[in-house]
């Protein structure tokens, strides 16, 4: 169960919330509704089972009374002495035939005139002595060649025989189900005839009706060998039993009412046994039609699951809009900020609940992490600054000794009118390096603080030392860091110098150039170059023992210009395969132009 919930965790609370919702509300909501159709479904179909066997046993009754009414008038006309005397009497003669055959007819109409829905026949066992009987029944129809006649003579009980109009379109116009009896005479062991009872099979719906509330219910009758002697269905009667499902549950299953597939559909069977004859009443429902009542009930339950699942979308909805998104938009703030953009605040809510507090400690948070890291870019500003202004106003002894020296060299062994350039260059060279303690300068300024200590630098040594000036005018009036070139120059002069022979020149090209928003410096030297191994590391912080450091060098131009103007303004040192070093400075193009030093 832990794991399943650790696995929960992976998803966001969104996610978390739209599946929490499903199992909690949705799954049992379904489960009670497909619950409740099925219960009701089987409940429906127990109830009309039950109504269903009880009416089949009813009409099994009715049918069964109504048919020993039948068979008790056939018997009252077969023990009958006028019938008797009738089909005992030979005629001798055409009027004496003539006057039975008038005899027997009218016995026929008054027993046919009855109010119980059917009729008699009556058939001497040798039709061939009553010509004109016979032929007022069956027209020109020979009576003695019907199956059924046949059949008579051999069977010695009563049987039924279902005549249908395909037999014989003149004497049937409709279906007739007909019990045939043999009449015999008193102390005869002979048979004088036959007694035949017709039913009209319509007049057995009066016994075998479906239920009015019950639509497309079938009811039929159906004897020992499947054949349907009753059906509404006029066409059907006559015909076997098509389903071999329905054959096979009325010849094992008991009377009670089970589902059953007929022809890809289930209905409802229930069937009761006729007593005396070896019939069923069957009846068959669709289960469909059972169900029907349950299906609105259905239609109304997915109705209100929609409209259920609808509104609980819009709660969810409203639920992740209210809380997970606010959510969602913290994290990325804090993803924002774990990648080093310290302002990224959230928008401020208005709430007061957990989320608003939320919110506000986050903010408050960012706000103080912003100032903290302020205060420390300031205080390592401050630090360089200090530093720098140390460096500044400590100017190198051993430069300013050597230098003295060679104004009084020269002074004393040539008298040489170049001492006033020398001591005009010193006098430059502090001038600008001091800036009156104002941290900008100008490009200007910085190239005539770099030709101040090339000229100094090349009176002092034997080094022939040239530097060229491309810098566009455009960009000599803006404003920049002071100390910005010297210290590559002297950086440039410097590893020059230490591979360079006696006559030979250093040569030190400066360009200068505004593309786009920032000024960019290219100074380039003729000198061995840097190893490749030690170049990477010149503008790491951790480069060298700060104890050993002579001048302000690359590393600190490089962190001045990246601690005042951010990490895309520094320097880049790039090998020149032997021909050199070349160092390219980028710098921001400032607003203003600082005020010119005294």
């Amino acid at each position: 169960m832990n794991n399943h919930w650790l696995r929960m965790g992976r998803f966001s609370i969104r996610h978390q919330v739209i599946i929490l919702f499903f199992l909690v509300i949705m799954l049992p909501f379904l489960f009670i509704g497909y619950f409740s159709y099925s219960r009701s479904v089987e409940a429906i179909q127990d109830v009309s089972s039950i109504i269903s066997s009880q009416m089949m046993e009813r009409n099994a009754r009715n049918l069964d009374n109504y048919l020993e009414l039948v068979s008790n008038t056939q018997n009252e006309i077969m023990y009958s002495p006028d019938m008797q005397n009738l089909l005992g009497i030979t005629p001798s003669s055409t009027l004496e035939e003539l006057d039975i055959a008038m005899r027997l007819n009218q016995y026929n109409s008054l027993l046919s005139s009855n109010s119980h829905d059917f009729s008699i026949r009556i058939f001497p066992i040798d039709p061939g002595r009553y010509p004109t009987f016979t032929h007022s029944i069956y027209h020109n129809i020979d009576v003695e060649m019907e199956e059924w006649f046949s059949n008579a003579k051999v069977m010695k009980s009563p049987f039924w025989q279902l005549f249908l109009p395909v037999d014989n379109q003149t004497l049937y116009k409709e279906p007739i189900l007909s019990q045939i009896k043999q009449l015999y005479g008193l102390g005869e062991s002979r048979p004088l005839g036959y007694v035949s009872a017709d039913i009209k099979v319509s007049t057995l719906s009066d016994y075998l009706a479906p239920l009015r509330k019950l639509e497309q219910q079938q009811v039929m009758l159906v004897d020992n060998k499947d054949i349907i002697m009753y059906h509404q269905d006029q066409s059907l009667i006559g015909t076997k039993v098509e389903s071999q499902n329905l054959r096979e549950y009325l010849r094992i299953m008991p009377s009670d009412s089970n589902p059953i597939n007929i022809d890809g559909a289930e209905y409802m069977v229930s069937y009761a046994p006729v007593a005396n004859n070896d019939w069923k009443v069957v009846s068959l429902l669709p289960v469909s039609v059972l169900t029907k009542p349950v299906e609105g009930i259905e239609r109304v339950s997915l109705l209100f699951l929609l409209f259920y699942s609808g509104l609980s979308l819009m709660t969810v909805a409203y639920l992740t809009t209210r809380f997970t998104n606010p959510i969602h938009r913290l994290v990325q703030a804090m993803r924002r900020m774990e990648r080093g953009e310290f302002l990224s605040s959230v928008p401020h809510v208005s709430r007061s609940d957990e989320i608003g507090w939320l919110y506000l400690g986050y903010n408050n948070l960012v706000r103080r992490i912003d100032e903290l890291v302020q205060s420390a870019e300031k205080e390592a500003k401050d630090k360089k600054e200090l530093e720098f202004q140390v460096l500044t106003h400590q100017i190198n002894p051993h430069f300013l000794y050597n230098t003295l020296e060679a104004i009084r060299w020269k002074a004393e062994s040539r008298h040489a009118d170049d001492i006033s350039e020398m001591v005009s260059s010193l006098g430059n060279l502090l001038r600008l390096s001091l800036n009156d303690g104002r941290e900008l300068s100008t490009v200007e300024r910085e190239i005539e603080h770099v030709k101040a200590y090339v000229n100094i630098l090349s009176a002092r040594q034997d080094t022939s030392i040239r530097v060229v000036y491309m810098i566009d005018d455009d960009i000599m009036q803006l404003p920049c860091l002071r100390l910005l070139f010297q210290p590559l120059v002297e950086n440039a002069i410097k590893h020059g110098t230490r591979f360079t022979g006696a006559g030979d020149e250093v040569k030190i090209l400066i360009k200068g150039t505004k593309i786009a928003d920032s000024l960019h410096f290219d100074i380039i030297d003729n000198g061995p170059g840097i190893p490749e191994e030690v170049r990477p590391s010149l503008l790491s912080p951790d480069h060298g023992d700060p104890s050993e450091r002579k001048g302000v060098g690359l590393r600190n131009v490089h962190e001045r210009l990246s601690i005042y103007f951010g990490e895309r303004y520094g320097l880049r040192i790039l090998n020149r395969n032997g021909e050199g070093t070349a160092i390219e400075l980028t710098h921001p193009i400032l607003g203003h132009e600082p005020a010119q030093a005294g």
